[in-house]
């Protein structure tokens, strides 16, 4: 597998070398090109009174470890149409409190994060890409991360991307990706494998494999009015836990649009709207189940850009419909409407929030919410975001809909600039969340009756 991958982008950089003897036009950039740099991330996370992921409970433990994550990275170009680029990564971590302290210890693994060839202007209309490659669409609600199951040490799909372009100011992204559970194309042995897939940790892996195929149109032929318009076909297929356990595979279609008006120099505004529908396997003890769901966020922005600071404020409501039952039980058949967040199995906006879930695994939530934010000083950003979340449907035995209320306070500020003549720039950024427990987590059976979760975060960044 390694050779296979680093053959391919070694014949794309030969193809590039050669092309330089073919005739182009001359308006082009023309010549042969290479590029590289490294880039190193450490964080220090510390979390308290967390609650059970698919559950009511609260746990009163506290955890806190520190990672870093390191890359490096090479392309070669060839003018404006032939391109390979490489991308090596390794995140190592060292745990304080946690029920394994090994996992994941330096120096864990060397793995091929990005690896793909470009072949652009093709017929003057298309770009494509192959290969694996980071691909982010819209807001991210649904196309964000194709490796949730080692959380943000990668975010890679496997995947050929073409870009379309149909009109002056509109164009369509079509992929194809695959996103197997295992990667053997590593360098290392880490104490704890990464089963890049899992929604629930197997032994060593939960064997689910991930397929997709994607239209994602962008349409800014009206200028105030951008709009984007969706249809992403998902497959998961059966998947195990470490006792051996077999839950059911998911294929389903998602249809949706984003739109995102700027109503006048001070007001903006977000619409996204999706629906899901498909269905979810039989399997021993559960019925197969027919899926629909939807999601829904409305958003509105006032921002001053003459004033000092700059500030903005957003007002924001996110839908995320649910379902009585989890994603691995009914009571008795029926329609699965539990939103899936297809391939954007992130922390998103909430490191907490998130681990309302198995494995970033967003559903069942109602967020209205306000985020504030300001800019003191040039490269400098504090935001506040706070608000009542709320379930969708009373599941995992809940007797209230009330999860609690939310707050998170970010820090964003730079440290150095231009360290190696034009190149090499430190930030850093402080960010910290709150859940007030609510009522859901608050009855007869649950384990732990804890006031509030707690997360923290202190983060440098460096680009070379």
């Amino acid at each position: 597998m390694v050779k296979r991958l680093i053959g391919v982008s070694l014949a794309a950089m030969a193809a590039a070398a050669c092309a330089q003897n073919a005739a182009g036009a001359a308006e082009k950039k023309t010549g042969l090109d290479f590029d590289g740099g490294a880039d190193v991330r450490l964080r220090y996370e510390y979390k308290d009174n967390w609650m059970g992921k698919g559950s009511t409970a609260v746990s009163p433990l506290y955890e806190d470890y520190c990672r870093v994550r390191s890359r490096v990275w090479g392309q070669a170009t060839y003018g404006e149409d032939l391109g390979a680029h490489l991308r090596l990564g390794d995140e190592f971590r060292g745990y304080r409190n946690s029920p394994d302290n090994d996992k994941n210890k330096f120096p864990d693994e060397v793995f091929i994060d990005n690896l793909y060839v470009d072949f652009n202007n093709l017929g003057d209309r298309v770009d494509l890409r192959a290969g694996r490659q980071d691909i982010k669409e819209g807001a991210g609600r649904l196309v964000s991360d194709g490796t949730p199951g080692d959380g943000s040490r990668s975010a890679y799909f496997n995947a050929v991307l073409a870009k379309v372009r149909m009109l002056e100011k509109s164009d369509v992204d079509l992929m194809g990706t695959w996103n197997p559970y295992r990667d053997d194309a590593t360098l290392g042995n880490p104490h704890d494998p990464y089963d890049l897939t899992k929604i629930r940790s197997g032994d060593p892996y939960s064997k689910m494999g991930e397929r997709g195929l994607m239209a994602y149109l962008h349409c800014n032929e009206v200028e105030d009015v951008p709009t984007e318009l969706y249809w992403i076909w998902k497959q998961e297929t059966r998947f195990y836990d470490s006792a051996g356990k077999r839950y059911p595979g998911r294929d389903f279609h998602t249809l949706g649009t984003r739109l995102a008006p700027k109503l006048n120099d001070k007001l903006s505004g977000e619409l996204e709207a999706a629906v899901q529908a498909g269905g979810v396997d039989g399997e021993e003890g559960l019925q197969r189940r027919d899926i629909f769901a939807y999601m829904g966020y409305a958003g509105l922005t006032y921002s001053e850009k003459e004033v000092f600071g700059k500030p903005r404020l957003t007002g924001a409501l996110l839908y995320l419909s649910g379902d009585e039952d989890s994603y691995y039980k009914t009571a008795g058949g029926g329609t699965d409407s539990g939103w899936n967040p297809v391939f954007n199995r992130t922390t998103w906006f909430s490191e907490i929030a998130s681990g309302m879930y198995d494995q970033y695994r967003w559903s069942n939530l109602i967020y209205p919410h306000l985020e504030a934010a300001v800019e003191p000083h040039r490269k400098q950003t504090v935001k506040l975001q706070s608000g009542p979340m709320f379930a969708a449907e009373r599941d995992n035995g809940a007797t209230d809909d009330y999860r609690g209320f939310f707050t998170q306070l970010r820090y964003d500020f730079p440290l150095l600039s231009n360290v190696f003549g034009q190149r090499g720039d430190l930030t850093g950024a402080v960010v910290g969340e709150t859940l007030v427990y609510g009522d859901y987590y608050r009855h007869e059976t649950a384990a732990v009756d804890e006031d509030a979760a707690y997360w923290l975060r202190f983060e440098v960044n460096g680009k070379f």
